[in-house]
């Protein structure tokens, strides 16, 4: 990983441990940020996470687990995570959450909170859709991610009222790239760069109709588990068989803590 990240542009320094970790942010130079696994001999991630939040409480970390579950998730996000990412995680999606996390001024590290148990209270009603008539381009358009705005990872396909029809990944764009040029090794900044090397097709032919969804009435613990269990970060949210919104697993997680301590 560290390789990739260095080909990507990033000064990568590694640790072997979390004593290694906090060694290196309390004697080394300033680290943006911290690409931290959860799972760890000695150390585990969490009480690593503790360590640097006490030395270096300005530097932002990103866990990153293949064992994830909702009580390391809010425990992480509590103690101050920038954000909590399942494995395997896209190394474009990691490439990122990296740069958003470098580009952020202030985060929510201690968030008030209030009580919230369902779905329809945290939903984002403001999210990135498409028809499925529309062309590829516009969704590549959506999701490329400018200065100081958040990473969009996805895209969701709906009709005119609304109805969820299915879901674009930047993976999808990616593939369908690569099948019109085989010829060519394809990386995400680089088919931003060259949006021409896409196909002149609509996105219906490259969406996933199995997106995972919620209905707004769902508990925020069981939404949460879902997520989890399925690998994704995020869920259209459902009222009457329409798309209201989405959910994030990372807004979850701040308002659920208190229910499993």
């Amino acid at each position: 990983m560290a390789r990739i990240l260095k080909a990507r542009g990033f000064d990568v320094s590694t640790a072997f441990s979390g004593y290694e970790a906090v060694d290196a942010i309390k004697y080394g130079g300033g680290f943006d940020v911290v690409l931290l696994d959860i799972k760890m001999p000695g150390m585990d991630g969490i009480a690593t996470l503790k360590e640097i939040k006490k030395w270096a409480p300005d530097t932002e970390v990103i866990m990153l687990t293949g064992h994830a579950t909702l009580s390391s998730g809010t425990q992480a996000i509590r103690i101050g995570a920038y954000d909590y990412l399942m494995k395997p995680c896209h190394i474009e999606n990691l490439v990122e959450k990296l740069k958003e996390a470098h580009e952020a001024e202030s985060i929510k590290r201690h968030p008030v909170l209030w009580p919230r148990k369902t779905v329809r209270e945290i939903t984002l009603h403001s999210f990135s859709k498409l028809l499925p008539e529309d062309p590829l381009i516009k969704a590549l358009e959506i999701m490329s991610r400018e200065s100081g705005q958040e990473a969009v990872e996805e895209v969701y396909i709906v009709d005119y009222e609304d109805r969820l029809q299915g879901v674009v990944t930047k993976r999808e764009l990616l593939k369908v790239a690569h099948k019109a040029h085989p010829e060519l090794s394809f990386s995400w900044s680089k088919l931003v760069g060259n949006p021409e090397l896409l196909p002149k097709e609509t996105v219906r032919t490259v969406m996933r109709s199995d997106a995972i969804t919620t209905p707004a009435n769902a508990h925020l613990t069981d939404a949460a588990n879902q997520m989890i269990l399925n690998k994704v970060r995020s869920m259209p949210v459902l009222k009457a068989g329409r798309a209201i919104g989405i959910i994030k697993i990372q807004d979850i997680f701040r308002f659920v803590e208190h229910e499993i301590e």
